[in-house]
């Protein structure tokens, strides 16, 4: 009986270290892509200026700008490449221009607190 118990016991260890593991790499994961689900013509509409205003034209600019440079980042850190500063500059750059013309960017309020967390 001895002997069955050590099995057990050793079974038991065995699968809850698995399970530890396999939650650790799955909690530990950074988001893989851009949280922003948003399309061009929403983010438009979302705008504190009407849609035919001048402004949407660099809306749209600023927004496929901050769409295309998130997606490289977040595919760069899921490649464990951390060489991230041209395209956060470009970012930062990319909401600079957004607050100068008054744009509502809140929808990527979640990227770019995931790339603060990079910085």
């Amino acid at each position: 009986m001895g002997r069955d118990k050590i099995r057990f016991m050793k079974k038991t260890l065995l699968t809850f270290a698995l399970i530890l593991f396999g939650h650790i790499a799955l909690f530990a994961q950074s988001p893989t892509s851009i949280q922003c689900v948003l399309t061009i013509d929403q983010i438009s509409e979302a705008q504190p200026y009407d849609v035919d205003h001048p402004k949407q034209e660099e809306t749209r600019e600023i927004a496929a700008n901050l769409i295309t440079e998130l997606g490289i980042v977040y595919d760069l850190v899921n490649q464990g490449n951390t060489n991230l500063s041209s395209h956060i500059n470009s970012i930062e750059a990319s909401v600079g221009q957004a607050t100068v013309i008054g744009m509502n960017y809140s929808m990527f309020q979640a990227d770019l607190d995931f790339i603060e967390t990079l910085n």
